[in-house]
């Protein structure tokens, strides 16, 4: 019994530190091969015993580019996510991954045709809550 109740508690808790990671955060996304950067905006929600929601936007030459989330996963401090986005005429999908690092998220990306097939960029990002 004391196992069960360890357990539900250890749970609770990794519940909750999720949790933690809702709002609205804002940084800067960095090329690593391209040399391109900009601003990189994102809204972290997760309504009540629902699935989590993530929308993001960056900007490319001082344009934002809006996107379509395909897939977010939190896990205690750590997300990974893809999202899909037109840029000069093509349809691109970036996955991300970061680890909340006390008030900011640090992660990479990596840029691909949306069937995965070609390479297109990689880099890094950070974002600091709102």
């Amino acid at each position: 019994m004391r196992y069960i109740t360890l357990l539900f508690m250890f749970l609770m808790i990794a519940a909750a530190a999720d949790r933690d990671l809702v709002g609205r955060y804002a940084g800067e996304w960095k090329s690593n091969s391209a040399g391109g950067n900009g601003a990189f905006r994102l809204n972290l929600e997760q309504p009540a015993g629902g699935a989590w929601k993530l929308d993001v936007v960056f900007a490319y030459a001082g344009e934002d580019v809006k996107t379509i989330t395909r897939e977010v996963k939190i896990d205690q401090s750590k997300l990974e996510a893809a999202y899909d986005f037109d840029l000069l005429g093509a349809t691109l999908r970036s996955k991300i991954t970061a680890e909340w690092k006390g008030s900011t998220f640090d992660g990479h990306y990596q840029t691909t045709t949306v069937d995965g097939a070609n390479a297109v960029d990689d880099g890094v990002w950070t974002a600091t809550r709102k």
